[in-house]
C-alpha cells in the first residue's frame, strides 16, 4: 500500500516514520505518538496502518479485555531506524568544495 503524503506537512514522510518507530521502540500509545509527532488523528492512523502492514510495528493489547493498545517497533522497524540514521549522517556532512 503506497503512503499518500499529499498535504501532510513540510517534514518528509520518511522522517516522520523514523520518529514514530523510534518513539515506539519501548512501546507507546497512539495518542502519545500523535501528540509528540504533531500529527492529527487521520495522519497518525494512516502512518500506523502503513507501518503495521509493512510489519515494522506491532499492535499489542495493553491488558486482556482492554480497548487500549501499545504500538511497538518490530525488528524490521529497528533496521529502518538504523538505516535512516546512517543515511541522515551521510547527508549532514558539508558538500565537497568542487560542488560549491
Amino acid at each position: 500500500m503506497p503512503l499518500d503524503t499529499k498535504g501532510w506537512s513540510n517534514r518528509g514522510w520518511l522522517e516522520i516514520i523514523e520518529f514514530i518507530l523510534s518513539m515506539c521502540e519501548n512501546g507507546s500509545r497512539k495518542t502519545h505518538v500523535m501528540y509528540r509527532c504533531n500529527l492529527n488523528s487521520k495522519q497518525i492512523n494512516e502512518y500506523l496502518n502503513f507501518l503495521l502492514e509493512c510489519e515494522m510495528l506491532e499492535k499489542i493489547q495493553e491488558r486482556p479485555n482492554s480497548k487500549r493498545y501499545i504500538y511497538k517497533t518490530c525488528e524490521l522497524g529497528k533496521k529502518f531506524i538504523s538505516s535512516y540514521k546512517q543515511l541522515a549522517e551521510l547527508f549532514s556532512k558539508p558538500p565537497p568544495q568542487s560542488i560549491i
